[in-house]
Formats: structure tokens, C-alpha cells, sequence
């Protein structure tokens, strides 16, 4: 099971990001071999977020509706950060003062441990703090 970071969903949709053939190159790769995909809702709402103000609504809106696509078709598992995630997310945000980790960081880091995810898609490099294998 692989836990998908913004940098992995933005370099995918966006043509331009200097990662996008390797990040569309290893998406298919997964997909050929069945891997689970997970991502929150934290993670997604970065995302969009990114793509509408860099590409615009059209395109946000585009990559919205491959998202919901994916999570029909079983593709990926989106995983809201709850009361509870968010309130350890926090806790890593405190505690981790000398790492210029995102609230979103947190909580991802959060959701890739409790659906025990090793690997994450993207490039991130926090993930490695947290003792996470980032892909590709």
C-alpha cells in the first residue's frame, strides 16, 4: 500500500512540474502491478489548491473528477483526517521545530503509519525524517 503526497499527485497532473514523466511513468507502473493507493483529504485539498492557482479551475476541476474516478473504481482509498489525526499531526508540528514540516506533512505522516504504508508516493523530502521509503 502506498500513501500519495501532493508533490506525487501534482507532478502526475501537471505537464510542466519538472517530475511529471517520472511520476506518470512510476503511476502506471503501480497500477500495472494492483498496488493500493491511499491519500487524505488534507493531502487532496493541498493538491487542488496547487492546480488552481498554478493551471486554473478548469484544470483542478479536471483532476478532481480523475480523483473521484480512481476512489469509484477502487483505485484509491481516500482517508479523512479526523479530531483525533489532526491532534497528533500537531503534536509532530510541535515537537519537530528544526523541520520546516507542513501541517499537511503531519497528518500525512499520521495517515501513511496507521494504513502502515513504508512508501510514499512523491518527492517530499520529510518523508525520509519520518522514516517513510519515498518513491519513485
Amino acid at each position: 500500500m502506498f500513501f500519495v503526497d501532493t508533490g506525487g499527485w501534482i507532478a502526475m497532473a501537471v505537464r510542466r512540474d519538472r517530475f511529471h514523466k517520472k511520476a506518470a511513468s512510476y503511476y502506471q507502473k503501480l497500477s500495472k502491478q494492483n498496488i493500493s493507493l491511499v491519500t487524505s483529504n488534507y493531502v487532496l485539498s493541498e493538491t487542488l489548491t496547487r492546480i488552481r492557482y498554478d493551471d486554473g479551475h478548469a484544470k483542478a476541476l479536471q483532476f478532481n473528477s480523475l480523483i473521484q474516478e480512481a476512489i469509484k473504481v477502487g483505485r484509491l482509498r481516500l482517508e479523512w483526517v479526523t479530531p483525533t489525526i489532526h491532534q497528533e499531526a500537531w503534536k509532530i508540528f510541535e515537537a519537530y521545530e528544526d523541520h520546516e514540516f507542513s501541517l499537511v506533512d503531519c497528518a500525512s505522516f499520521v495517515v501513511a503509519r496507521q494504513i502502515g504504508a513504508k512508501e510514499v508516493f512523491g518527492f517530499d523530502e520529510h518523508f525520509y525524517t519520518m522514516g517513510f521509503i519515498l518513491k519513485p
